[in-house]
């Protein structure tokens, strides 16, 4: 064991410096070291992303295939063939820009082309 004081090494059992002469503080006997288990670090917990939710697909509206329902109707009472053949057509082009547009269908344009080719044939019936 060495001295605190002077930095002489003494034998263990000394109590005292043999060359100083100061007390020789002793230490605890060593205690074999107990192993503690080790904990894991705290792992912050962040939810896993879940599937994107599913939008809702923003409506589109039609119109040309709308418009196309003015003159189908108005075909039924005054200049049927004029308003027949402008539903016709423009039910037609409402269908194509409808179609690139959203990839679907456009109803109002079929109503459209429907009314007109409706009205032509009452016509051509009563007529």
């Amino acid at each position: 064991m060495f001295c605190g004081e002077c930095g002489t090494q003494n034998p263990d059992p000394n109590q005292f410096c043999r060359n100083c002469g100061k007390p020789l503080a002793k230490r605890p006997a060593a205690q074999p070291a107990v192993l503690q288990p080790v904990q894991p670090a705290a792992v912050p917990v962040v939810p896993a992303p879940g599937p994107a939710p599913m939008a809702t697909p923003k409506r589109k509206w039609n119109w040309p295939g709308i418009v196309s329902l003015i003159p189908g109707i108005l075909s039924w009472f005054i200049l049927t063939g004029i308003f027949a053949i402008g539903a016709i057509l423009l039910g037609i082009v409402a269908l194509a820009w409808f179609r690139k547009a959203s990839g679907r269908i456009g109803i109002s344009a079929i109503a459209g082309i429907l009314l007109g080719i409706a009205a032509i044939a009452a016509n051509l019936v009563l007529a």
